[in-house]
């Protein structure tokens, strides 16, 4: 193993790194021993800081945070397999000393739910929608003019004019699916969504609802908008790339914009009425359910259009939004019995790993135990030792 880097964590712990002396401490961590020699060193040194009151956790996480996005803008790709690692020690750093006792029923397995896309139609029946299919989809003997393919849903631009009803998919947690309309518009639909749209549109509109997450590609024309619905606000646009977040259970609906241009309006709120904004490329507007207001801020638009390849990207979310996250994606079921980890921020990248690898990756920095008990996955507060 290389010399220890000592000095390198003392830095690190009092927030004072150089670029260049943070970049020799995470490539010390690629040696044989050293990942396992410095959770245990940055984790003593912490404790002692600590009990002083000298280390600003949230400082040196910003700093590490800032840098590490610094580089992965600028071409340095060796240090990525490293970042879920660092995202997850400086967790651990601004929770504190935890010694984790695994206390796991190793016998346990978890089962992941194989809830089924259902497609309701206008008639009020319902079609079992299995992702990887290629079908026509009929409404009893009658042939449709729509048309599944592999894992997209194809709504024809030759639909019968009769045909004025709606239709809706529903997307479970565990699952996404795309969507295409009859205007040529895509939409990929995130676990978790139902989107509401007509079987063809008409000359003065075209509007859809939706509920849940999606990321739509507007077919464009400028003389007929295109309108989603939420519940909450309206997007309206003619033609463009965005992503619009609205779950029930979120404290906000957020949209993000990736090309075009849109505009959020709503009408009037319990504080009154709310202005229309409009949003430019790499831009989110969030409304706020308890406030009824709009707030507008520049974002990294990748970082929240991760999920249509199949990804999860995390650029400072809590743990409980983490946590609410995994379940949507995996369709499990997560009870954190550690409420003191909810406010907690990190920033990681995850691809294929299942839910308990993501959730090893976590205790592997000691932050929480957790079991599975009845196909739920229990996390709780690490014992603590003298």
């Amino acid at each position: 193993m290389k010399e220890r880097p000592d000095h390198l964590v003392t830095k690190f712990l009092n927030n004072e790194l150089t670029p260049s002396e943070e970049a020799q401490l995470l490539e010390w961590m690629e040696s044989p021993g050293g990942r396992v020699f410095l959770k245990k060193e940055v984790q003593l040194k912490h404790l002692i800081l600590e009990s002083l009151h000298r280390f600003d956790a949230a400082g040196a996480y910003g700093l590490l945070q800032n840098r590490i996005h610094h580089r992965e803008h600028h071409g340095i790709h060796r240090l990525r397999p490293l970042l879920k690692y660092a995202a997850v020690l400086l967790i651990l750093l601004s929770c504190g000393y935890l010694w984790y006792t695994a206390g796991r029923d190793e016998n346990q397995l978890l089962i992941t739910g194989d809830r089924e896309i259902v497609l309701e139609l206008d008639n009020g029946n319902s079609t079992t929608i299995v992702p990887g299919q290629n079908q026509q989809i009929r409404t009893g003997e009658k042939l449709t003019g729509i048309v599944q393919a592999g894992d997209t849903l194809v709504y024809e631009a030759g639909t019968d004019a009769a045909d004025t009803g709606f239709n809706t998919l529903h997307v479970p947690y565990g699952k996404t699916f795309v969507l295409k309309l009859t205007d040529g518009t895509t939409v990929n639909l995130n676990a978790g969504s139902s989107l509401r749209f007509p079987l063809r549109f008409s000359a003065a509109s075209r509007d859809v609802f939706l509920e849940g997450e999606a990321f739509f590609g507007v077919s464009e024309n400028s003389d007929v908008p295109f309108r989603v619905h939420t519940g909450n606000i309206t997007v309206k646009v003619t033609g463009t790339e965005f992503n619009v977040t609205a779950y029930k259970d979120e404290g906000r609906t957020a949209v993000v914009l990736c090309r075009g241009g849109v505009t959020l309006y709503t009408g009037e709120t319990v504080t009154g009425y709310v202005s229309p904004v409009h949003l430019s490329p790499g831009e989110l507007g969030a409304f706020g359910k308890h406030d009824g207001e709009f707030a507008v801020r520049k974002v990294d638009v990748t970082a929240y259009t991760a999920w249509t390849q199949g990804k999860m990207v995390f650029e400072g979310q809590t743990f409980a939004g983490v946590l609410k996250l995994l379940e949507r994606r995996y369709d499990v079921k997560i009870e954190n019995h550690y409420p003191a980890l909810n406010g907690e921020r990190f920033k990681g990248t995850f691809g294929s790993e299942t839910v308990e690898e993501i959730l090893q990756t976590f205790t592997e920095s000691r932050l929480f135990s957790y079991e599975i008990r009845n196909n739920t996955i229990i996390i709780e507060k690490p014992e603590m030792t003298p």
